[in-house]
């Protein structure tokens, strides 16, 4: 009878273990609950002086100023987390603990690249031309990125500079980035920083909700200093880049208790070895 009663504990106690481990690797913890925000400021690109070298968004004309107006600082752009693998298919979810962060669903965001979706994340383009006779060599976009914490070190903030698969100006508008390993290499954060992001919810990237499906590996970021080199570009050649920003929900600091995060603007700056000249007709 002993013997019964230990084996009926014991597979009792299995059966409980694996519960406790179905229930861990379903849950993933960050996020907010629903009344918590972060914020961020404008954005904004500029070329080398004496350069013709020119910069565009997604809809924008070719200019050497550009600016996103993506909030300002005394209207500060309201984001509430997300997350993505692959940089193509976002997501948001709703914390179920605001104590832990922990959130078991989730919900695909629709229309990311349009305003629509600016309330989780920016996504939009910065491109380069070159609009001189001569080749411009080692065209170099640099930034560095800051976050304000509300509680030291708590940081979650995401910026990516991703090369995107538009080949031409009449592409911009469909455009995304040129692969998932391509997003996972190029994002920064304001110091290094790592989370395993959302791959999907319910059975697949079909679906729109349903339970999390978490990265099984920490995506790592770069740190603060963006320098993406974009080469050499001959006369009128253009360089399609995807800009991505958003406070990642799977990084353990993005729950309630750190809430409130400021992204100050960034400044994006283009530059060129050689200095160009004008081609005359």
């Amino acid at each position: 009878m002993k013997t019964t009663s230990r084996k009926r504990l014991l597979i009792s106690s299995v059966a409980m273990l694996l519960v406790a481990m179905l229930a861990l690797g379903t849950a993933t913890f960050a996020w907010f609950t629903t009344d918590t925000t972060t914020q961020a400021t404008g954005i904004s690109v500029q070329t080398s002086k004496k350069s013709l070298l020119l910069v565009s968004s997604r809809t924008s004309d070719w200019k050497d100023n550009l600016n996103y107006n993506f909030g300002t600082d005394t209207a500060k752009k309201l984001l509430q987390p997300a997350s993505s693998y692959d940089g193509a298919n976002w997501y948001k979810a709703q914390a179920v603990n605001g104590m832990s962060g922990a959130a078991t669903s989730g919900e695909k965001i629709t229309g990311v690249g349009t305003t629509a979706a600016e309330g989780n994340v920016f996504c939009n383009m910065l491109n380069v031309k070159n609009t001189g006779a001569e080749p411009a060599t080692n065209v170099t976009i640099t930034a560095n990125i800051s976050e304000t914490a509300v509680t030291s070190g708590k940081n979650y903030l995401r910026v990516a500079l991703v090369p995107s698969d538009c080949t031409a100006d009449n592409g911009r508008g469909t455009a995304t980035v040129v692969s998932a390993e391509e997003f996972r290499k190029d994002i920064y954060s304001a110091g290094a920083d790592a989370a395993k992001p959302v791959e999907y919810v319910g059975d697949s990237v079909a679906d729109k909700k349903g339970a999390i499906k978490a990265a099984d590996l920490d995506v790592q970021t770069n740190g603060n200093s963006i320098s993406v080199k974009a080469g050499t570009l001959k006369q009128n050649e253009a360089k399609y880049y995807m800009l991505i920003v958003w406070f990642e929900g799977q990084d353990e600091d993005c729950q309630d208790a750190f809430a409130g995060n400021e992204m100050p603007n960034i400044n994006f700056t283009i530059t060129a070895d050689k200095k160009l000249t004008v081609s005359k007709t």
